[in-house]
């Protein structure tokens, strides 16, 4: 990987990895679905991955941060992520992890449960196996995301000693209507166990117990002939529905 390699971020947000990618000399892309405000990039495309039909053997990098359990097809996605990837190219994928510590502990309590967003949960095997089965090589794995793991662990864990049905989260993002009362005693509960929090967090992913799956994979070197996109009718669903 490196300056001039096409790069995809799928589930992209606001831009921010697009950005730097470009800036670092990447030809990036990125693909989001449309929202309220969302801000114009002549390098950000509001349609689905299979909407989108981008030439077999395309891309050098493919990124899919958090995306993978929010979507119906989650095997259609990464069947045609793999025929647009060029032979040798890289798959990065994040996803919750539903054989973490953090995970097992808190049972419907845990912050990255959240439904009814997240159709599908993924345990390490799983995830292998699925992308294994489509063509990807695992080059590495990690259970850490600092960006997502201190922060559920010290939600999951106000879930579950007071009930908190993810009211930090509400008052952080705006959307809570909590009394002024309300919301000093849910930052005093948060304040006093942020420490432990991270600490937890840590001590999971160094036991290969972390709250985020990160995989790296690679398509085969070897090219293969491209088949058009095909519609996801049929597919064999490897994980059951919550």
């Amino acid at each position: 990987m490196g300056p001039g390699d096409r790069l995809l971020d799928v589930g992209c947000g606001r831009g921010t990895l697009v950005r730097l990618a470009r800036s670092a000399g990447f030809e990036a892309y990125g693909l989001e679905r449309h929202y309220p405000g969302a801000p114009f990039s002549p390098h950000v495309f509001y349609h689905d991955l299979t909407e989108c039909r981008f030439p077999g053997n395309h891309f050098h990098v493919v990124v899919l941060w958090h995306v993978l359990e929010h979507l119906p097809s989650p095997v259609a996605t990464l069947q045609e992520i793999h025929r647009l990837l060029s032979p040798g190219g890289w798959l990065s994928v994040a996803v919750p992890n539903f054989g973490g510590a953090q995970a097992r502990a808190s049972g419907n309590q845990w912050f990255h449960l959240d439904l009814p967003r997240h159709f599908w949960q993924f345990e390490l095997p799983a995830l292998e196996n699925l992308l294994e089965g489509i063509g990807f090589q695992i080059v590495r794995r990690a259970t850490l995301s600092l960006e997502y793991d201190w922060y559920g662990t010290l939600q999951s864990w106000m879930n579950r000693m007071a009930n908190d049905e993810n009211r930090l989260y509400g008052l952080l993002k705006g959307k809570s209507a909590a009394s002024p009362g309300e919301q000093a005693r849910e930052f005093a509960l948060a304040g006093l166990l942020a420490a432990p929090a991270l600490a937890s967090a840590l001590w999971d992913a160094a036991r290969g117990q972390g709250g985020t799956l990160t995989l790296l994979a690679r398509k085969s070197l070897r090219r293969l002939p491209i088949p058009e996109p095909e519609d996801s009718a049929g597919e064999v669903a490897l994980l059951d529905w919550l």
